[in-house]
Order: structure tokens, then C-alpha cells, then sequence
């Protein structure tokens, strides 16, 4: 649509430029009309496109003019059967082409049976401006009553919302991105003057790079959408044949198809966004010949385009250091846009977005439930959204209690919880351990070892401010170490429910691959998901078997007789220590080994920066023996009989995992005596201590001490 070249009747208070648009007349114009001074040329000189600035950000309110629905043109129709954001781009349209002013006033269709568009506020200010299909549209609602519009709708009809969208720039996590992508496609629009005139090329390329469900490929259609440019969606792996040639052959059909879409639309931009990059563009030293050609010639066409910023090439990705070197510099990728995981204050922000629309408790506190998602992507958040009101249909469906239909439901902090045990961070899958609920209370003894882990686990992250002021730093890594079964596995399960982190942990046998590198890349991956999930706690139960001494490992090498460049084992240990302290340190990340055999590990590990503190977790005392009994007889009916504190007394060098095993002997000591329930006696615990035997030994003790007092005086040489 765009103005005619002449001026319908001009009024003193109302300048009507054509059919369509009209506006207030300025002081001086009115002057100059009553005056004789002026008309409808010379009014329309002030308005030549050619002369006017571009507005990049335009402010309008709609009025729905029908006065009943039979009487609706086309434009009214469509406008009423369509969401806001349609509207938006209907309103768009209608203004592309235009000249217009702050105070016009757009009629769209026929008099009083369409809609009517005005004018509130734009960027452009002190002149009239020229609209375009890059100008971005906010529709705000009128500040009167429309004419009809509660005689003719319910309060029910989408034709018009209280309340207008979120504007883009203020999604949670994506500012940065969003206003990086929108910049690159505007600017050459904006000011394609500028560009001409200092001989510079505009940006091509932008490679976005996250881990998987941040939101890479929605906020691609979301920028292009509120660009108003054309989007081509790519998909990395649709792109390659089964032929020779034939996947060089779509990369170009795919490049011409967007130059012709620029040349057809020269005013409107065109995105290229190619999904999955990697799966077409992977470093060439490890690709065959079939992958080679196909980035040689995405090379080449990167490096022909000539779209003066009207054709942008955008890629995605989550690995983005697989993809060949050769496509991010300047001049094929000039700009690389990192999403990273959303931290616990933009996952409330997320939440609200995606709860925006649900029933929700009084009180239900979305800051907690944030605090709780460590590792949550956007996609995530979502999926956890739409289980907990699967969770809440499910419950209102089969009601465990008395409850009214009457009532409302809402969701509770329950049907979230309830929803996490199906919804996982989709970053610890495969990775993430299952955990049995275990508390501090679950573990006996150990006072002084409990307070050790709450100062090195949950104290950085009760009071941040205090450490920040006092310059202390939480610990990069603790090792527990003692005799087999005194609860060092338990302990760190405690510390998988407790702390408020992601929690991962790897065993050897998902460790150790037979192909070579693979097992270094597993170990990669790892803190690679959990710096990207942080805060977090890697745990590596028995991790001796794991890394052991690298002298120890290369001797092992040479009576094998085996060849190369050092054994598996030590080059998984350089990669943890590298993890742990290296030049990419892993920060926010708190490493737990769990080993009975501390003098297997290397001296590089044990030092400050990796394994800071060293834990002794020592066999329980009586004290501590007796509340382990009362943790495992707790759902074992026991006889009058059974003295808890002097079978602690006669359990000396027991462990934790000697006692549950005392227990369970004796219980099935009864059972075999009563085959039915009867109470646990006595007598059934001391024919069990004479089979269960403790599994510590006094030398075993006596080598763990001089192992601890060795440790300690390398700390004071150090």
C-alpha cells in the first residue's frame, strides 16, 4: 500500500493525506491553509519518501470500528480471528510503504467496518518517517472504549487482550543473543548509506552455540519474525545425498534460493539459518572426502555472498568446537553468540513465563523452585511446566482425599516435585546418578567428618557474600578416604540430596573405552556438563582404579611389554588434572573422589587446587555404632531384651556396612527360628556375631593413621 501522489480535501485541523491516512495538522499548516498560503502540493513536498528517515521502532493502538459483526470487511474478519502476534504482523503490512507521523491515523478497509490504526510514538522524532517491513510493531491498547466492541464480543474474544506480549528483548537469558542477531539484520537497513559510504561489508555470518533446548532455533524465528525478514530453515542433515555430488549440489540450491528471495524483496532481509551445523561442517582432519567437499563448498559460497547485509547466514549448534576452523573467522562467521544455561534468577524468570497461564498456588514460591532446577534448560523448564499439570490433572482425577469440585485446582510445590522425578536436566542424562533419599541423620558417627563437608559443600553456597568478603575460595575438589564401608559412598549420596547442585558421577566401567582418546573424551564431556550446569559435584567412587601413580602405570606398561605413548590410565589422569586446575579451570565445580587406597593416587592430584581437602573417614565409635544399629533396627521390631548400647560395646572395628550386616543376620536368624513376624531377641544378635566378622583390621587402622600423619606434615613443608 503506498500513498497516492495527491491530497483529498485539506482541513485546517485534520490534514487527510489519502484515503487511508490522515492526520492533525501542525499549527503553522493550519495557519497557511486558513491563510490561503498553502495546498495540497505544497503539503505534500513535506512528506516525500525519499526524504524522510526510516523508523525502526513505531507505537500504535487499534480500534475496532464496526458497530456489529455481520458488518466486518475483510480486514476486520482477519483481524478478529487471529492471535496478537498475527495482529502484529497484519498491522505491519498495512503500514509497509507508508509515510506517516506521531498522531496519524491509519484506516485499514472500508469506513466504520475495519480497522483503524493510530499512530502513538516512534523513534523517529521532530519529522515524519517512512515505514518498512524491517520497522518493528508495538500494538499497546486504546486508551478509550471502542465504538461497539462490548455490545458486539464477550469478554472472551481474542480479537482484543487487556494486555499486549512481552516485548522479545526481554526474554529471560536471550537479551544478549536477541539484541546481537536484531542489530545485525536492522543496521544495514537502517543505514545503508553508512555502509556505502565507508566501502565496508556487512556482518554475513553468526554462529550460535549452547547446549541443546536453551532456546538456539526458537530465538532464530523469533528475531526474524520481529525483523520482518524472510526465514530459511536448514536443517544440517537434510542437506547431505546419498550421491556423489548430490550434497554439494542442495548447499548450492539452498544458497541460490536465498539470493533470489533478496533480489525478489529488496527491501525485506532474508536469514539462512542452517540447523545442526556440525552435521555438515565438521573439522576436516577428521572427516572423509564425501564431508570435505561439502565444507569446501560452503566455503565458497559464504565467501561469494554479496547481499549488503540483506542475506545473513545464522548456524547452530551445540558442539561448536567439532565444526572445521576454517568457518569461524571474520568473513564467513564474523560473530560467535554463546547461550549458556540459564542461572537460578533467569530460571524464576523462565518459570513465570511458562506458568504465566496456569493455575497457581498461593504458595507456591517460583524462587525456590528455581533454586531446586540446577542444570534446567528452557526446554526443560518447560517439559517440567506441562508434567506438573499433567501431575495436577492426574491428581484431581483420582483424589487420595476428600476434596470439592467446586474448588479451583492449583499447582502446588508437590506437583513440581512430583514432575522433577520425570523431568531430569536433560544435561545430566546418562550421567546423573539414581539416588536413594539420604540424610545427614541417615549417616551415624562421623560428627566431625559431617561438618567437614557442610563448611567445604553447603556453606559457599549459604552465605556467597561472606566468602566473597573474607577472599575465601570453596574447594576445587575433596577426597574421602578409610577403610572399606564406613559410609564414604553414603556420604556422598548425602551430599547428592542436600546441596542444592547438579550432581553427576562416573564409574570406571563407563569410563574406560577400547578405542583410543575415548576415554578422555568421556571425561571432556563431563566437566564440560557439569561447568555448563553449575554449581555442581562430580563424584568418582573408588577413583584409585581409575588414576593410579603414573610411575606405578608406566612400570605395569613396560612388564606388559606394551608400546606407546603412555598407558590409558595416565592419560586419563593428565586430562582430570588438566580439568581440575588447568587453563580452563573448573570453576563452580566441586570434584568428590571416594577411595580405600589413598597411596595409589599420584602426588599431582593430592596437592592444593585439585583434591584440596582430604577427609579420614574413620570406623565408627561405640557411640557412633550405636546410633548406626538404631538407624537399621528402626523398622525391626526388636525384644525388651536387646540392649542397643552394649552390643555397640562388643562391636569394636565393626563399619557401618559390618553392622547393617549384623542386623540383617540376625533378623533372618529369627525368621528361620519362628518362620512368622516375631520381635528380633538377643540371642538371635549373638548367634550373628558369631558369623559376621569386623573387616578392619588393627593394621589396617594403624596404616591409615601414619597415611593421615604423613599427609599432614607435606601440608606444613608445603
Amino acid at each position: 500500500m503506498v500513498p497516492d501522489s495527491k491530497l483529498d480535501a485539506v482541513d485546517p485541523f485534520q490534514i487527510q493525506l489519502t484515503p487511508m491516512i490522515s492526520r492533525p495538522a501542525t499549527e503553522g499548516e493550519a495557519n497557511a491553509v486558513r491563510a490561503g498560503h498553502a495546498n495540497s502540493s505544497h503539503l505534500l513536498t513535506t512528506f516525500d519518501p525519499s526524504t524522510l528517515p526510516r523508523a525502526s521502532q513505531v507505537t500504535v493502538s487499534i480500534a475496532l470500528t464496526w458497530t456489529a459483526q455481520d458488518q466486518m470487511d475483510q480486514w476486520g474478519v482477519v483481524f478478529n480471528d487471529t492471535s496478537l502476534t498475527k495482529q502484529r504482523h497484519i498491522i505491519t503490512a498495512a503500514l509497509n510503504g507508508l509515510v506517516a507521523d506521531v498522531g496519524c491515523t491509519v484506516q485499514c478497509g472500508q469506513p466504520n467496518r475495519g480497522v483503524e490504526i493510530a499512530v502513538l510514538a516512534s523513534d523517529v522524532t521532530g519529522s515524519a518517517f517512512s515505514v518498512f517491513l524491517g520497522t518493528s510493531v508495538t500494538i499497546v491498547p486504546p486508551n478509550l472504549p471502542t465504538l461497539g466492541l462490548h455490545d458486539t464480543f464477550s469478554s472472551g474474544s481474542p480479537a482484543l487482550r487487556n494486555t499486549p506480549e512481552p516485548p522479545l528483548a526481554l526474554l529471560p537469558g536471550l537479551e544478549q543473543a536477541h539484541a546481537s542477531l536484531r542489530d545485525m539484520l536492522l543496521a544495514p537497513l537502517r543505514y545503508p548509506q553508512l555502509f556505502t559510504h565507508m566501502n565496508i561489508d556487512c556482518p554475513k555470518g553468526v554462529l550460535l552455540h549452547g547446549p541443546p533446548g536453551v532456546g538456539k532455533t526458537w530465538l532464530v524465528s523469533q528475531v526474524a519474525r520481529e525483523c520482518q525478514a524472510t526465514l530459511r530453515v536448514v536443517q544440517g542433515p537434510d542437506i547431505i545425498g546419498a550421491y556423489l555430488g548430490e550434497s554439494e549440489a542442495n548447499l548450492r540450491r539452498v544458497f541460490q534460493a536465498a539470493q533470489e528471495s533478496i533480489q525478489q524483496h529488496p527491501d525485506q532481509p532474508c536469514v539462512l539459518f542452517i540447523d545442526e551445523i556440525d552435521a555438515i561442517a565438521p573439522s576436516r582432519a577428521d572427516t572423509q572426502a564425501h564431508t570435505a567437499r561439502v565444507i569446501g563448498q560452503l566455503l565458497t559460497l559464504m565467501d561469494g555472498l554479496e547481499s549488503r547485509g540483506r542475506l545473513v547466514i545464522i548456524a547452530a549448534t551445540n558442539r561448536p568446537n567439532a565444526l572445521d576452523p576454517a568457518l569461524r573467522r571474520p568473513g564467513r562467521f564474523d560473530r560467535e553468540v554463546a547461550v549458556d544455561v540459564p542461572n537460578a534468577t533467569t530460571r524464576q524468570s523462565i518459570l513465570q513465563f511458562h506458568t504465566r497461564a496456569l493455575p497457581l498456588a498461593s504458595g507456591l514460591d517460583l524462587a525456590y523452585l528455581a533454586s531446586i532446577t540446577h542444570g534446567y534448560v528452557g526446554a526443560d523448564l518447560a517439559a517440567l511446566c506441562r508434567e506438573a499439570a499433567k501431575v495436577l490433572i492426574m491428581r484431581q482425577a483420582h483424589p487420595t482425599g476428600p476434596s470439592s469440585m467446586e474448588a479451583i485446582p492449583a499447582l502446588t510445590l508437590y506437583d513440581f516435585q512430583r514432575a522433577m522425578r520425570q523431568v531430569g536436566p536433560s544435561l545430566q542424562r546418562g550421567l546423573a546418578l539414581d539416588i536413594t533419599p539420604v540424610t545427614w541423620d541417615d549417616v551415624g558417627g562421623l560428627a566431625e567428618v559431617k561438618v567437614k563437608l557442610k563448611q567445604a559443600v553447603e556453606w559457599p553456597q549459604q552465605y556467597p557474600d561472606t566468602f566473597a568478603r573474607l577472599g575465601l575460595m570453596p574447594p576445587t575438589g575433596i577426597l574421602l578416604y578409610g577403610p572399606p564401608g564406613c559410609s564414604k559412598t553414603t556420604l556422598a549420596r548425602v551430599i547428592a540430596n542436600q546441596m542444592q547442585s547438579s550432581f553427576f558421577s562416573l564409574s570406571g566401567a563407563a569410563l574406560y573405552s577400547p578405542l583410543v582418546g575415548d576415554s578422555e573424551r568421556i571425561l571432556r564431556d563431563l566437566f564440560r556438563r557439569a561447568r555448563a550446569s553449575a554449581p555442581s559435584v562430580i563424584f568418582f567412587d573408588e577413583i584409585d582404579a581409575m588414576v593410579g601413580k603414573r610411575q606405578l602405570t608406566s612400570q605395569q606398561q613396560g612388564s606388559a611389554g606394551a608400546q606407546g605413548n603412555g598407558s590409558v590410565q595416565e592419560r586419563i589422569l593428565t586430562m582430570l588434572l588438566n580439568e581440575m586446575d588447568g587453563v580452563e579451570s573448573a570453576r563452580s565445580v566441586l570434584v568428590v573422589g571416594a577411595t580405600n587406597r589413598p597411596d595409589m593416587l599420584d602426588a599431582a592430584l593430592l596437592r592444593p587446587g585439585r583434591f584440596d581437602r582430604l577427609v579420614y573417614v574413620p570406623p565408627p565409635d561405640a557411640t557412633a555404632r550405636c546410633q548406626i544399629l538404631q538407624i537399621h533396627t528402626r523398622a525391626t521390631p526388636l525384644a525388651s531384651s536387646v540392649d542397643l548400647t552394649n552390643l555397640a560395646q562388643r562391636t569394636d572395628r565393626f563399619s557401618g556396612a559390618d553392622l547393617a550386616n549384623l542386623c540383617r543376620e540376625a533378623a533372618l536368624i529369627c525368621l528361620r527360628a519362628h518362620r512368622v513376624p516375631a520381635p528380633v531377641e538377643s540371642a538371635h544378635f549373638d548367634q550373628a556375631l558369631a558369623v559376621v566378622q569386623p573387616s578392619i583390621s588393627q593394621a589396617s587402622l594403624t596404616w591409615y593413621q601414619r597415611f593421615g600423619q604423613n599427609q599432614a606434615k607435606q601440608s606444613l613443608a608445603r
